[in-house]
């Protein structure tokens, strides 16, 4: 039988992105194993959840191979450790297929599966999730990302992109085949929410009718930038605009402003900590990890997304396959699904004073607009919804 292996860096990268790639290699034919770093203390998911996830492979079938840590690119250590135990995998294993994907993880692997190409015919996919280097990066990384990313790419039967600029990139490389799909994939009837969840999780949370939410959904760590949010609100704050009582006509007469972030990861406490020094304590709540998102997004009103970097964001395509506004930041990967002033509006996520301009546009949307570009986010999911993706990656996978 054939055989394939799926490596990424950490369990949720491969539970997170690849389970129905997992799936299509299964029906045509290849026995899968995953390999990956199990334990990871950065994980954005919990330990109740990695079991859950644990036991989905499981039920496939997959052979876990738990690898070192491939996260941090100065722990040679661990990168060595890495390097071996995916190489001697994959010589023993003789796989037909290797899909790897993350910064590192593919850099390591690509470098590990060398030998076996040349002697088993081993075809090498590489997955860039979103390239470290993109307008706006810094020199550095474009000097030490761009350029390991370009000789890598002579060890890659087929590069896959998920964005307009990392695939005009990859056109310089010397893969031998460059390839754009449209992200993992969002299922766009996942997020059914249950009867009465907008008045069951306001209530839940102590949040009247008058209250217009804000949401960020995802993992805590600086690149997501929820920091930047927190700065534009005591702006907002400061400005009186957390809690309008006038009489603009373009504007509810009356409103509150709550901004819910959902999600768990390293930096938690140090949000909590910016929540209080900025006296925010009454317009911002954190909910941790939510099983309930589909219920949670139905309470809330408009969606923000302030991350730094992305490659095609799934938090962001989720809120736009239930019909939510958008405010978000102007970056490679929301630019290729968000056009200013259509299904949200988009600011410098560097700037907290361009988030708090872009916040006011939506704010003084009455809730029919806001609709209507909820309904236009919907539309422009279809294309991005996992049957049409999963159909480009069995054509992928066949012709390899």
């Amino acid at each position: 039988m054939k055989k394939a292996l799926m490596h990424a860096h950490t369990a949720y990268m491969v539970t997170q992105f690849n389970i129905d790639n997992i799936k299509i290699l299964q029906d045509l034919g290849y026995t899968v194993d995953v390999a990956c770093c199990w334990r990871d203390d950065d994980s954005a998911l919990s330990p109740e959840a990695m079991i859950k996830r644990r036991q989905i492979l499981d039920d496939l079938g997959c052979r876990v191979i738990e690898t070192a840590s491939l996260r941090k690119i100065f722990n040679i250590g661990e990168l060595t450790k890495a390097y071996k135990q995916i190489k001697a995998e994959v010589e023993a294993n003789k796989y037909e297929i290797v899909h790897t994907q993350s910064p590192i993880g593919g850099v390591i692997c690509r470098l590990a599966c060398r030998k076996a190409r040349k002697l088993y015919g081993t075809k090498v996919i590489y997955a860039a999730h979103g390239f470290h280097f993109f307008k706006g990066a810094s020199i550095v990384n474009w000097l030490i990302y761009y350029n390991v990313e370009k000789w890598c790419a002579k060890f890659t039967d087929m590069l896959i992109t998920i964005n307009k600029e990392d695939y005009a990139n990859a056109q310089k490389f010397q893969a031998k085949q460059v390839v754009y799909v449209p992200g993992a994939g969002v299922d766009t009837h996942k997020f059914v929410a249950s009867e009465g969840a907008r008045a069951k999780i306001r209530k839940e949370l102590g949040i009247d009718d008058n209250t217009i939410v804000l949401l960020s959904v995802g993992e805590l760590i600086p690149r997501k930038n929820h920091a930047e949010v927190l700065r534009a609100l005591k702006i907002m704050k400061d400005r009186g605009i957390l809690e309008y009582e006038g009489c603009d006509e373009r504007v509810q007469p009356k409103y509150k402003i709550k901004y819910l972030i959902a999600g768990r990861g390293k930096i938690q406490t140090e949000l909590e900590e910016q929540i209080k020094s900025l006296g925010l304590e009454e317009n911002v709540r954190m909910l941790g990890f939510r099983t309930d998102i589909a219920d949670v997004f139905a309470a809330s009103d408009i969606y923000v997304f302030p991350s730094h970097q992305e490659g095609l964001p799934v938090a962001l395509m989720e809120a736009m396959s239930v019909g939510m506004p958008v405010v978000c930041s102007q970056i490679r990967g929301n630019t290729d699904l968000i056009q200013d002033g259509e299904g949200g509006y988009l600011f410098d996520s560097k700037d907290a004073k361009s988030l708090v301009s872009a916040l006011n546009r939506a704010l003084v949307d009455n809730e029919t607009k806001r609709a209507e570009m909820g309904q236009i986010n919907v539309e422009t999911m279809k294309s991005f919804d996992k049957t049409c993706v999963n159909s480009v990656m069995k054509e992928l996978y066949s012709n390899l």
